[in-house]
């Protein structure tokens, strides 16, 4: 049983999106009291009257997947593109920030998206080792793979979504941590694959819908060009494409860090894990990627 009405705000003759506006009302009003200051609709309705009444905010569904969203007569907004359940949401996120006094920016799943990314990122940084300039694994892969996206014709605009998705591409190994710390016998089957975090990650990621995009980063980055990565074999351009340009970033920052790159058993320099990569012939690296990774980095040095 619900636990609000919504039928003297609520005038939507498609039963379908009806629901689903519902749905996500029932999301908001579960904490919060419900305010009587609005009124949802997919016809016209008499703006003299509700102004009477106190309704200041409307949020009208029209015809052809059109929402707009009205403050005090006036027009505030528009989404032209359609009913889909991130329009919805957005909508109705204007339409309760206006109507209580939570802070406005609470509601936007953009928010909470951010609110996320700033938790989970300094984990990362946490249990990463540090290099003798303060800097761990992720943040040094997140700084050259946005400066080489760009350099591949990323638009400027999507770089900070794309540090982002480096600095969170080794979620997986939080939990992992935990394990290694806590359990004998999964530590040395994590030692033995050294895959888990790519699956673990990627389930966990995969339960917040606003991190959905990030998926692919986190669980693929360890495929190879070839078809013998991990964890799902996938082969050439079944690795979607930036997913190439991080695992060949990836690589390149472990070679220079680590001891157990999949390469070598040492630390290689930076001239020797490009020539790794020059003569790699297409076994781990997209080619065309691995040729502008080496034009890129060569200049950077």
């Amino acid at each position: 049983m619900r636990k609000y009405k919504y039928s003297e705000f609520l005038n939507i003759s498609d039963l379908v999106l009806k629901e689903e506006i519902i749905k996500i009302l029932d999301s908001f009003f579960e904490y919060i009291q419900l305010p009587n200051s609005f009124i949802i609709s997919d016809s016209p309705t008499d703006s003299a009257e509700h102004e009477r009444k106190g309704i200041l905010t409307r949020l009208y569904f029209r015809e052809g997947g059109l929402i707009e969203g009205y403050y005090k007569d006036k027009r505030v907004f528009e989404i032209s593109d359609g009913f889909d359940p991130k329009n919805i949401n957005l909508s109705i996120s204007w339409l309760v920030s206006i109507n209580t006094n939570m802070i406005g920016e609470f509601c936007w799943p953009y928010s909470v998206r951010k609110k996320l990314i700033s938790v989970l990122e300094p984990f990362i940084v946490l249990m990463e080792v540090e290099d003798s300039k303060g800097y761990s694994h992720s943040q040094r892969v997140a700084e050259i793979f946005s400066d080489f996206c760009i350099y591949l014709g990323l638009e400027p605009e999507k770089k900070k979504a794309f540090v982002h998705y480096a600095l969170l591409h080794d979620v997986g190994r939080i939990g992992l941590e935990q394990l290694m710390l806590y359990s004998p016998t999964r530590l040395r089957t994590f030692e033995e694959t050294g895959q888990d975090h790519t699956v673990t990650g990627s389930v966990y990621v995969s339960t917040l819908e606003v991190l959905d995009d990030f998926i692919p980063f986190i669980r693929s980055h360890h495929e190879r060009y070839d078809g013998y990565g991990y964890p799902d074999r996938l082969k050439g351009e079944e690795i979607p494409y930036w997913v190439r340009v991080l695992s060949i970033v990836n690589w390149y920052d472990n070679a220079l860090n680590t001891v157990d790159s999949e390469f070598s058993t040492g630390v290689m320099s930076a001239e020797e894990a490009l020539e790794m990569i020059e003569n790699d012939n297409g076994k781990m690296f997209d080619p065309d990627i691995a040729i502008k990774f080496i034009s890129f980095m060569k200049e950077r040095l």
